[in-house]
């Protein structure tokens, strides 16, 4: 009997529509799993619109919606479910689990993926690689990213650091360490909790955000502590950075005049070059960041 089953399935021809779809999706779950050892997200973006070329919906039009703000308006991507951020009935999708419920339950979604059996295995298959996806960005997130300022945190420094110096001795540049400490935390959180002194981390992440290039690498480094990599510049060239980073913290005081107190940050930098352990400019940037400190405190007596 189980002869017979293999002898009709290899009676099939190589032509027929069942054979051509197990070989698309054996081909897709193939280019998938290359892009995905890439482990980058321009391997998804490459992903997806091959996959997804086949199927093109228009919820926005079937639904006769105007909400421009929503991000499947007006695409022709296909695939709405997979659209980050999609506003159904004026509501902003949350959760993949929860966005994807919601939307089995559409119309449009049951048009597109219950047409037939293999179209059905199909759009189960690109979601639930979706799926992974998204569960992938969150754990990478997790172990990258700090959770309180959304800044790179100190394991995602330790990852990309020697990538920086090889890159900078490949090409005989420079490259600045630069150290950020807020003035009289302790006292922050001693005097109005730590709740508040939390939300002073945040605002510092953000005024260093401003300031710093878009080729920076900033994180938050520890406790109160951020570092800056500035490649191709040294200490000399970083002084505009420095000055930015002064003005932002000025306009902050300006705008938070509602607090007893003025915010502060010493600063300290430090140039790698050539036959320089990257420890030994750390620990320079961090000397002469508590250097701008006991300046500071020097001025005020």
């Amino acid at each position: 009997m189980e002869n017979n089953k293999q002898k009709d399935m290899g009676d099939i021809p190589d032509n027929h529509p069942l054979i051509a779809s197990l070989k698309n999706i054996a081909n897709d779950i193939r280019l998938f799993i290359e892009l995905s050892l890439q482990e980058t997200d321009d391997a998804w973006e490459k992903w997806v619109p091959l996959v997804t070329k086949n199927l093109e919906v228009r919820c926005w039009e079937k639904k006769k919606c105007t909400n421009k703000d929503c991000p499947a308006y007006l695409n022709t991507y296909g695939r709405c479910w997979l659209i980050a951020g999609t506003m159904c009935e004026k509501k902003v999708q949350g959760e993949f689990a929860l966005k994807y419920k919601s939307c089995a339950e559409c119309e449009i979604y049951q048009e597109a993926v219950y047409e037939n059996p293999v179209s059905e295995v199909y759009e189960h298959l690109i979601t639930l690689v979706h799926s992974l996806k998204s569960t992938q960005d969150k754990l990478k997130a997790m172990a990258t990213r700090d959770i309180l300022t959304g800044l790179y945190n100190r394991n995602y420094f330790n990852e990309t650091i020697a990538r920086e110096i090889e890159k900078a001795k490949r090409y005989g540049e420079r490259l600045s360490i630069i150290m950020v400490d807020i003035d009289n935390f302790k006292q922050i959180n001693d005097n109005y909790g730590h709740l508040h002194g939390d939300g002073i981390l945040r605002e510092c992440a953000e005024i260093l955000r401003k300031a710093v290039r878009t080729s920076d690498l900033l994180c938050r480094f520890g406790g109160d502590e951020f570092l800056i990599v500035a490649p191709e510049t040294d200490c000399n060239v970083d002084e505009s950075l420095i000055a930015r980073i002064n003005e932002h913290v000025s306009s902050w005081n300006k705008e938070c005049s509602s607090h007893d107190y003025k915010l502060s940050l010493s600063i300290g930098c430090s140039a790698w070059e050539e036959n320089k352990y990257l420890l030994d400019v750390i620990n320079e940037a961090d000397k002469m960041m508590y250097e701008n400190k006991r300046n500071k405190l020097n001025k005020a007596q």
